[in-house]
Order: structure tokens, then sequence, then C-alpha cells
């Protein structure tokens, strides 16, 4: 199958928040832009954020451990 029927098929099956999702990549793929993903943003401000802060203190007295 074909890269355009394969999307076409998978985008058929999407609801409207998906495809809000994919446009916003579409647009930015046609721009020439870096696209952002959404999802991978929120995960990294989220691994970022404050509550996260025990991460950091494991992962240092691993290192220091060695």
């Amino acid at each position: 199958m074909n890269i355009r029927k394969e999307l076409e098929c998978i985008i058929e099956q999407l609801n409207d928040e998906q495809l809000s999702i994919l446009l916003d990549l579409a647009v930015s793929l046609q721009s020439g832009k870096k696209p952002v993903y959404p999802i991978e943003s929120q995960a990294y401000q989220d691994w970022l954020s404050a509550e996260n802060d025990i991460y950091d203190k494991i992962f240092a007295d691993e290192l220091t451990a060695r």
C-alpha cells in the first residue's frame, strides 16, 4: 500500500482532537518548520517539574555510590 493510501486509512479513524493535532503537524511540515509534538513537549515539561526532583536525588545517589 502506498503511503498516501495508508495515511488516508488512518485519518478516517481519528477523532476531531487527533485530527487537530495532525493538522498542526501537517502545517508545520508544509511550512518547513520543525514540528513540535505536544505529547512529547508536555512529557518533557513534566519531567522537568519540581515534582520530579526525587529522580535527580536517586540518580545523584547512584552516581556517587560508584
